[in-house]
Order: C-alpha cells, then structure tokens, then sequence
C-alpha cells in the first residue's frame, strides 16, 4: 500500500476559528480525485471528483463516510483520529485516483479539511480493495 502526505486546505485554518467543523457530531467524507487539488480549493464543488462506477458513488453528498471520527485533547493539544476506511471494487474497477480528499458533508457548502496525496494513481479492479490508513498514532492532525 503506497504511503500518502497530507496537506491542509487554506480555508480549513479560517473554518476552524468560525466553528464552521464540529468533529463531534457533524459527517466527514473522503472522496477520491485523479486531478490534483490546490491548496486555495475551498468546498467539495472545487474539486474534480472520480467518475462514479465500481461500488463508489462520489459528487455532492457521496464519497466514503469516515466513521470513528474523534477529537481528543490533553495538555493542550488537539488530536483528530479517524478509523481506517476500506474501499472495495464491486462490479467494476474505481479509479484511477491519486488523492483522498476530506469534506464536512453537514456544513453548508461542503467545506474542505485536508487531502492526502498517494504519489501516483491506483485503479482497484473489481474485487480489489483499497484502505485509507489514518494514523491512529499521530492522528490526522494535532493543534498546540
């Protein structure tokens, strides 16, 4: 499985400070993108999505919802965690797709968090599976 950098949306640091993301309760999704997001990108319609076929459905609203989505604190500093997500082809091939892309699906807009780049594009074929490995460590981002 090839390793990915994340990299921060600029607005993500303003959407922070205006309480725009609630890692509590609202729904965070990764959708999947062949064509390389900016940082400057600002909500979900910025992006160039995949097309929909082999089991994964993405555009407004679609993507991989990310479950076990956790914030914690401790000496001051924030630490988000989030379950790795399997993604399996089923009844075609997904992709090719080189970025994993975060979105807040309850805010208004979709506003963008982050996007993880794989360093080259991967297409599953049907059957094949594919798991977005969050850093149950080190956590997706930590905030002092």
């Amino acid at each position: 499985m090839p390793t990915a950098s994340y990299n921060k949306f600029q607005d993500y640091a303003e959407h922070v400070n205006k309480a725009v993301h609630n890692w509590s309760s609202h729904t965070f999704k990764a959708v999947l993108c062949n064509t390389a997001p900016v940082a400057t990108n600002s909500v979900l319609a910025d992006l160039t999505q995949i097309s929909n076929g082999g089991g994964y459905t993405g555009g407004a609203g679609g993507g991989v919802t990310l479950d076990s989505v956790t914030l914690t604190e401790t000496s001051g500093t924030a630490k988000l965690t989030i379950a790795d997500e399997v993604i399996t082809a089923s009844g075609g091939s997904i992709g090719p797709f080189r970025y994993v892309a975060i979105y807040n699906d309850t805010a208004t807009g979709d506003p963008l968090v982050g996007f993880y780049d794989y360093g080259s594009s991967i297409t599953l074929a049907d059957g094949e599976s594919f798991t977005l490995d969050f850093d149950a460590t080190n956590g997706v981002w930590t905030f002092a």
